[in-house]
């Protein structure tokens, strides 16, 4: 199968998920500005085109997929383009820069038939699986609490390597981070609905020194959200930094046989995962793990490891409302 991949920043780790997956060859990298990243991208694919014009490279008659990892301002005239020639497409999360935008998106995805999918690679972390398991099993029994917490420093300090994930819609712990948790939450419990109860954010800086100069900083720098679903009494708080002096993901489930926890390395995948009940305690240390979306792409997803648009697009939309709510609470 061959590939076109759309960007060359996050397009790196995509870059190196595609090296690795058996059977898909990556024929062509597309850049915006960054010629040379395009080009270290594409050395490790013999014979892979560099081209500014992204569009051209999804026209290709021999791109059998199209990955998109691009600003989400981005995203729309690539991805349909691609669904409308009924290529596979992976798009970077947040799927849309808005979600009028993800919802299009989603529908054309449906109206085609497409194979589609948001990049939410924690749902490919074997210890994540296997926590999701125990709790869909009831292992803990009724879900009661949840708190989920998604550390990641690279906005710590006064610069940025990134000036576009300092705009409004584009970047911010709510609207980049905490989707992966709101993902996290509906694929791991499988309640897919939950209501926004409460939201906070807060931005640290209003000023970051990027490559090209000053960026105005438009979005949060850490975010908090409550949740609740309806007819449960189940009660959820989602924490997003993008300034704490680390990398973690930290989940705890708490029901009402017991408790599960995990603490994972998002740098390399590793995890240790805690279950204790009455009757049971169990400590795994999970190896680190590529969580390479790519790897068994045919084969039949039973474990619902590939999160598809709607996946992308309810994420979004819980993030959007927790952004509603908390812009009140800062204007109150």
């Amino acid at each position: 199968m061959n590939v076109a991949l759309i960007g060359t920043r996050r397009a790196a780790t995509h870059a190196h998920w595609l090296a690795a997956a058996p059977g898909l060859t990556l024929v062509g990298v597309a850049y915006d500005t960054d010629e040379q990243a395009a080009v270290r991208l594409a050395s490790d694919h013999p014979g892979a085109e560099v081209t500014a014009d992204a569009l051209s490279l999804v026209k290709r008659e021999d791109v059998d997929m199209v990955v998109v990892a691009t600003p989400p301002r981005a995203h729309e005239e690539v991805v349909a383009l691609a669904l409308h020639r009924d290529l596979r497409v992976v798009c970077e999360t947040p799927l849309a820069a808005d979600r009028t935008t993800a919802l299009r998106l989603s529908e054309l995805a449906k109206l085609r038939g497409a194979r589609a999918y948001a990049s939410f690679p924690w749902r490919h972390n074997d210890a994540l699986r296997e926590a999701r398991s125990w709790i869909l099993r009831a292992d803990i029994g009724e879900i009661l609490a949840v708190d989920m917490a998604l550390h990641d420093d690279s906005h710590l300090g006064p610069g940025t390597r990134w000036s576009w994930r300092q705009r409004l819609g584009e970047g911010g712990a709510l609207m980049e981070l905490a989707p992966h948790l709101f993902d996290l939450l509906r694929w791991m419990t499988g309640v897919s609905a939950w209501d926004v109860s409460s939201a906070w954010t807060h931005r640290l800086s209003d000023i970051r020194h990027g490559p090209h100069g000053r960026s105005v900083v438009e979005v949060d720098d850490m975010a908090q959200v409550e949740l609740t679903a309806f007819g449960r009494a189940t009660r959820v708080r989602v924490m997003a930094s993008r300034v704490c002096p680390e990398r973690s993901l930290q989940l705890v489930f708490t029901g009402g046989k017991g408790i599960l926890r995990v603490t994972a390395d998002p740098t390399d995948g590793s995890a240790t995962l805690t279950l204790k009940t009455g009757s049971r305690s169990v400590q795994r240390l999970a190896a680190p793990d590529r969580m390479n979306p790519y790897t068994g792409l045919d084969d039949d997803d039973r474990s619902n490891t590939r999160a598809t648009f709607d996946d992308g697009l309810l994420a979004l939309r819980t993030a959007h409302a927790a952004l509603a709510v908390a812009t009140l609470r800062n204007e109150a």
